[in-house]
């Protein structure tokens, strides 16, 4: 059974792949298609706590065709698949950049949070910027706070409260955002925790059959025909830059240098669909308090939360950033999590 923010699909193949799992079989999940299916939510109670106003309900791969028969053979092609399976298997590892011999999941874990370099507030809106919801906005349901407006485009029925909401449900409604278009004539950011229940594969194995193991984000409401891939490879024709670090599109010239793992697929993050701001409204909404502004290194934008998995161990996005910036949040935190120190 797939883990619900959908990283059981993920863990399975990485863990089949560094297991040993032959290659044949491993194609053959990465291959599988996942049934997904978008449905309103429809709990009254849900929807008066303001939870996303779609809920993704997974229909499980079959995947009985993989429990096959894994005996050792000792025929004249063992050595020969089994060089095929290491040779695969490093590939793997290429992709996820953990690099080495030896490499396992805890150590693709470990490179991942290495990688986690600068998270500090900001103080001026720009691209590349973090916005995070500040839980005063979001969560209240006074009108004289100034509540966030149109909290639809976040996808979102209304402000994020209720006694039977936990708090890591809590942050994960409440949004993060990162600008990639900011200016007179307004602004545009994709959502970074929101999963559409698609798989890359899922959309076209032909243009992403080499990443069709990652997942599809959902980057907003608006243009929900384009894609947006961004990046962390500099010197990729047709990407434009988002800040220092960061790049948006180029998938077209980036593919085949990710299908031989000249650029490891970890480093894409894919998102369908964008949220837009009219001229002004975004800065108006930061001058209200409603959200709080972050410069994060673009590892951390990128980072993949899905292949990192463990049980205990995954927080939500909105928690691990204010927890990554400590003191100056923690009135934030103990709003979302009113029992921590």
């Amino acid at each position: 059974q797939p883990h619900p923010r959908g990283g059981g699909h993920m863990a399975v193949l990485f863990l089949l792949l560094t297991a040993g799992a032959t290659v044949a079989h491993a194609y053959q999940l990465a291959r599988t298609p996942l049934g997904f299916e978008l449905r309103p939510c429809r709990t009254g109670a849900a929807q008066r706590a303001g939870r996303l106003s779609t809920e993704v309900s997974y229909r499980t791969p079959r995947i009985a065709a993989l429990a096959g028969d894994y005996d050792d053979q000792d025929g004249p092609d063992s050595q020969e698949g089994e060089g095929e399976i290491d040779a695969f298997r490093a590939q793997l590892m290429r992709q996820f950049s953990v690099g080495g011999e030896g490499g396992d999941a805890q150590s693709a874990v470990a490179a991942a949070e290495a990688a986690l370099m600068k998270c500090e507030v900001a103080d001026k809106l720009s691209t590349g910027i973090v916005l995070m919801a500040n839980p005063e906005k979001f969560c209240s349901r006074n009108m004289f706070s100034k509540p966030v407006q149109d909290m639809e485009r976040f996808g979102l029925q209304g402000p994020v409260s209720g006694d039977d909401l936990t708090p890591d449900i809590k942050a994960q409604m409440l949004p993060v955002l990162v600008v990639i278009e900011h200016g007179n004539e307004g602004s545009k950011a994709l959502l970074l925790e929101r999963r559409t229940g698609a798989l890359m594969g899922d959309i076209s194995m032909e243009d992403f059959g080499c990443v069709a193991i990652a997942p599809l984000w959902l980057g907003g409401k608006a243009r929900q025909n384009s894609l947006y891939p961004l990046h962390t490879c500099e010197g990729i024709p047709g990407a434009t830059p988002v800040c220092d670090g960061l790049w948006l599109g180029g998938w077209e010239a980036a593919r085949p240098r990710v299908a031989d793992s000249t650029l490891a697929e970890g480093r894409f993050k894919f998102f369908l669909g964008v949220t837009e701001w009219k001229p002004g409204q975004l800065q108006q909404e930061v001058d209200d308090g409603c959200w709080l502004m972050l410069d994060c290194a673009p590892e951390l934008v990128i980072k993949d939360r899905v292949i990192g998995w463990r049980p205990g161990k995954l927080k939500p996005l909105w928690t691990e950033l204010a927890q990554l910036i400590g003191e100056q949040f923690t009135q934030y935190l103990r709003q979302v999590y009113p029992q921590s120190k």
